[in-house]
């Protein structure tokens, strides 16, 4: 057997050459007769030493890789800065108020002065909404909150709340007045109470008239005033 294989020194002892060991060691177990005790004592302690060596290799084939993660404080600063929120800029609109009566003109006074008009008051301004000149609307619209003068007698005031019959359902019945535009001309129309979003007086039915006689259209403002002849109570539209 030591003519036909090279030995190679193991530990402390000898065993086949490692080109020849894989014959001899399945030839050991099937013939074992064919080798001496040292030779087969060789042989097995060689079968394990690979063993060990193959289970290794396959172990740190196997061995799952361990990253570190960086910890903050060696963040580039471009990765440790945080997002800001962009907050969503509040438009507030500012409300202009009102501005403060104008005089009126020396044609709307001789005019009044013709009629032997009196006790002239501003009511308020008005700026016309898309609602106030709608053609199907057909009325003018005046918050009573925004009018600054108490310019009813209390006769008209119980006439705006009456209905027709005497009937809680029925219409309201309304209070006639006439009303000059800025051209100085008349027109009677009756002005209704109405419970909106807001307590209103609307002048109505003849509205469209006005409308289209002066051209209004919305976001025209106009300065409105009262005076009374023989104590008919009158409305003045004074266009600005």
């Amino acid at each position: 057997m030591e003519t036909r294989m090279k030995a190679v020194r193991i530990g402390n002892g000898l065993v086949k050459s490692a080109l020849s060991f894989p014959l001899d060691y399945a030839i050991s177990q099937h013939a074992p007769h064919f080798y001496s005790q040292q030779e087969l004592v060789q042989l097995h302690a060689f079968s394990k030493q690979l063993s060990s060596s193959f289970h290794q290799c396959v172990n740190s084939d196997n061995t799952p890789r361990i990253t570190r993660k960086r910890k903050t404080q060696d963040m580039s600063k471009e990765e440790s800065v945080v997002p800001k929120i962009k907050k969503r800029r509040v438009i507030v609109k500012s409300i202009t108020p009102p501005p403060p009566p104008q005089e009126l003109s020396l044609e709307f006074k001789n005019r009044i002065n013709e009629l032997s008009g009196r006790d002239i008051q501003f009511l308020m301004h008005k700026r016309l909404f898309h609602s106030d000149v709608k053609t199907n609307n057909n009325r003018l619209s005046m918050p009573i909150k925004e009018i600054r003068a108490d310019f009813l007698t209390k006769e008209e005031i119980t006439k705006l709340n009456e209905r027709e019959n005497g009937n809680d359902d029925g219409r309201l019945i309304g209070l006639e007045v006439t009303v000059m535009d800025p051209c100085l001309r008349e027109y009677t129309l009756p002005m209704k109470k109405w419970s909106m979003t807001t307590n209103t007086y609307n002048l109505v039915k003849e509205w469209n008239k006005i409308v289209s006689a002066n051209q209004f259209e919305e976001d025209h403002e106009l300065q409105i005033w009262s005076f009374r002849v023989n104590n008919k109570l009158y409305l003045l539209l004074n266009k600005l």
